[in-house]
């Protein structure tokens, strides 16, 4: 095990169709459902082999941070209704905090509910 979140060697790969509807949610519940048949898949090889699948995949991007998520959430007012609307739609996922603007010390979240 590698002390970096995905610097380790990649295993197996399970690509999908991202569809432009999909929002942080949606697209995390997609991507659970091939992970479990890629785990699945791996299991089978790792006991019929006794050994890691070896994949020709490389790690292309940095990790983002903690920091740099928390970040994503912040909404401005120069920014592009476009970009707003990238944002809120990369940060919404039940039971976390998504995108917001401060305004004199007054936070205002997203609601889709509202």
């Amino acid at each position: 095990m590698e002390k970096k979140v995905d610097s380790g060697n990649i295993i197996g790969v399970k690509r999908f169709v991202i569809l432009e509807s999909y929002n942080m949610y949606s697209l995390t519940l997609k991507s659970y459902g091939f992970m479990l048949s890629l785990f699945f898949e791996m299991l089978d090889y790792i006991l019929k082999n006794n050994k890691l699948p070896k994949c020709n995949e490389k790690w292309t991007k940095v990790p983002y941070t903690r920091k740099q998520l928390e970040e994503l959430c912040i909404i401005t007012p120069n920014m592009s209704e476009e970009e707003v609307k990238r944002r809120v739609k990369a940060t919404q996922f039940p039971g976390m905090p998504g995108a917001y603007i401060k305004l004199h010390n007054y936070k205002f979240e997203y609601n889709e509910k509202r």
